[in-house]
């Protein structure tokens, strides 16, 4: 047989056949060498021929495999297979070299190889991405159990919201209950600041209904609007003993007051309405102002508070002129100021039966009181006037000196925060002196010093019925502090309420006066001495008359604000423990300058009090 030479590339099958030369890039390809017939069919086409040429051999190699090989030739190939495919396998990679170097000299970039996948790298990739299946598969199972928890989660809570909001309505149910029957079996409620709300107040005001026996109710401070002003209405038809309804603090308005008058012009045996702090304008005044003009029971109607302005005012005024059964009437803190309060004394001439006006906090001015007061002088039962934060002078306070020399009937004078000076308290003092049946006066804020105290001083001597005497916010001095508690200590058998708060006693002459006055005094529940500079000195010889009092109707002590100390903090600790009889049930002393060996010191004292005297002592530090 004749031998094979390979020239680096493996001949196609079609070889034994003549290939004529061809050009082929602009030269003369070499003759090709023969190959056997027998091994024609294994060669593959050489790679180091251009991308045409290849082409040109696989159709040529297409077509003879499509003829039939003899059967001799097909049976020699297959017994020299196994010697050919090596053979065939480096031949391959050399002509790969060989083609990759022409193509670099022709310019021709190298086609990458491809190279052998690594079974180690699959593997790896193949764990990796089983191992990514699976923790996805993890998490969703995870998130899957996650969600189901916070299912079962969200349920027990609503079970447990729905098991505590049971409780919850059921308590509360229980609680109107109670309320209910308190309206059912008591004269006098309070259901004051009980929270009801327009529900909770709709439910227990229906108590009322056919309740004969309810005579005062006290519904202030509940959040009460127009949807409960509309249920009391209904309840209001159907009861025939309340004498007494307070709903002052709550937010009837306009449209609840409108309700309200609505249902008190016909047959209503109430007598006394409280409507204070509730937002009711000129439109809620107009509508009660219509009430008044045919109502016949209501004697106290207090407006105190709200923001009633000239109109509604004039609405009021004018239902004065016609009402004959109004005794007390309450305008405080309201939007008066001195036209409005033109309008109300021009009313006030055509009414005979008001005994009580109290319309402090209007901006009235010296004009505005000048007028009322004169429109009151025909007011022969008038019993109390309060024109307290009026911006009121001098000029004021004499026209209330002329009304009060008329009434002597009068029981409470308030003009607190003005500023009448000592001339305004010389007048009223001037005023008083004959007046026995006064009980109230309150002048604190005025301006008055050491002489205006002394002339009121003087005038209030021997008066038995006086119980409240207001001097705070007066420069009065140790000597006005000492012309009071002189004349308290004996000639004021009544008096409960002693107002002194910032009155600058002192610490000397003016705070021994006041010992004086607590020892001997019996009828004292109420002593404010705050921002006095008492001091250590002034807490001591106070002490000493707190220690010998023997007073035990003594409720509330106020020494805040008087700059003392330890020192003075254990004197009156002593004087304590040495009367437990007479130590008050509150006992005031902020806002000084203690620290913990003062305060342990009053504690014990207030400890010590309790067991022997038996008596719990309330203590502000």
């Amino acid at each position: 047989m004749q031998a094979v030479r390979l020239t680096g590339c493996q001949a196609p099958a079609a070889a034994r056949h003549h290939v004529p030369q061809r050009q082929r890039h602009g030269r003369v390809a070499a003759p090709l060498p023969l190959v056997p017939r027998r091994h024609a069919n294994l060669l593959t086409p050489c790679r180091a021929m251009s991308d045409d040429d290849d082409e040109d051999w696989e159709a040529e190699e297409q077509q003879q495999q499509a003829a039939p090989a003899p059967a001799p030739v097909q049976q020699a190939a297959a017994e020299e297979a196994a010697a050919a495919a090596s053979a065939t396998a480096e031949a391959a990679s050399a002509a790969s070299v060989r083609k990759s170097s022409r193509q670099a000299k022709r310019g021709v970039a190298a086609a990458p190889a491809v190279a052998e996948p690594d079974m180690g790298q699959a593997w790896k990739m193949g764990l990796g991405g089983v191992a990514a299946l699976a923790a996805v598969a993890g998490l969703g199972f995870l998130g899957h159990r996650l969600s189901k928890s916070k299912a079962m989660t969200d349920a027990v809570s609503n079970v447990q919201q729905s098991i505590q909001k049971g409780q919850l309505a059921k308590e509360s149910q229980q609680r109107l209950n109670e309320f209910m029957s308190t309206l059912r079996n008591m004269q006098t409620a309070d259901l004051s600041a009980k929270n009801l709300g327009n529900e909770g107040f709709a439910y227990v005001v229906d108590a009322l209904s056919f309740n004969d026996r309810c005579v005062a109710a006290d519904f202030s401070k509940n959040g009460i609007g127009p949807e409960g002003a509309s249920q009391l209405c209904a309840v209001l038809a159907n009861n025939s003993a309340l004498l007494t309804l307070l709903l002052d603090t709550n937010g009837l308005g306009d449209e609840g007051a409108a309700m309200l008058a609505t249902s008190l012009a016909g047959g209503s045996r109430i007598t006394t309405l409280n409507l204070s702090s509730n937002n009711i304008g000129d439109a809620g005044a107009k509508a009660l102002a219509e009430m008044l003009k045919t109502n016949t029971t209501l004697e106290v109607l207090e407006l105190n508070g709200n923001v009633i302005d000239y109109e509604g005012i004039g609405a009021i005024a004018e239902a004065l002129t016609q009402n004959t059964t109004l005794k007390t009437l309450g305008l405080s803190d309201n939007y008066i100021q001195t036209p409005g309060a033109a309008l109300l004394a021009a009313a006030l001439k055509q009414n005979s039966t008001l005994q009580e006006v109290y319309i402090k906090g209007n901006d009235l001015g010296d004009e505005g009181v000048k007028a009322i007061c004169e429109a009151l002088k025909g007011h022969a039962e008038l019993k109390a006037v309060d024109f307290g934060n009026n911006s009121m002078g001098k000029e004021g306070a004499a026209a209330l000196a002329d009304l009060l020399r008329g009434s002597t009937q009068i029981t409470d004078v308030n003009i607190n925060m003005n500023d009448v000076g000592n001339d305004g308290a010389f007048q009223i003092a001037a005023s008083i002196k004959d007046n026995k049946s006064l009980k109230l006066l309150d002048v604190g804020g005025n301006n008055i010093s050491e002489g205006g105290a002394k002339a009121l001083a003087a005038a209030l001597k021997g008066n038995e019925s006086l119980k409240t005497i207001e001097l705070s916010y007066n420069p009065i001095g140790a000597d006005g502090a000492k012309a009071f508690a002189d004349i308290i200590k004996y000639d004021m058998p009544q008096i409960e309420t002693v107002g002194l708060g910032w009155c600058k006693v002192g610490s000397g002459e003016g705070v021994k006066a006041v010992a004086d006055m607590l020892m001997y005094n019996q009828s004292i529940r109420r002593l404010d001495l705050r921002g006095n500079g008492l001091g250590n000195d002034g807490a001591i010889w106070f002490s000493r008359g707190f220690k010998e009092h023997t007073n035990e109707n003594l409720r509330e002590l106020e020494l805040g604000y008087n700059e003392i100390k330890d020192e003075g903090a254990c004197a009156l600790a002593q004087a304590l423990k040495a009367n437990p009889e007479g130590a008050p049930k509150e006992f005031k002393i902020n806002a000084n300058y203690l620290t913990k060996f003062g305060q342990v010191a009053l504690t014990e004292a207030l400890d010590m009090v309790y067991d022997m005297a038996k008596k719990e002592i309330v203590i502000t530090f």
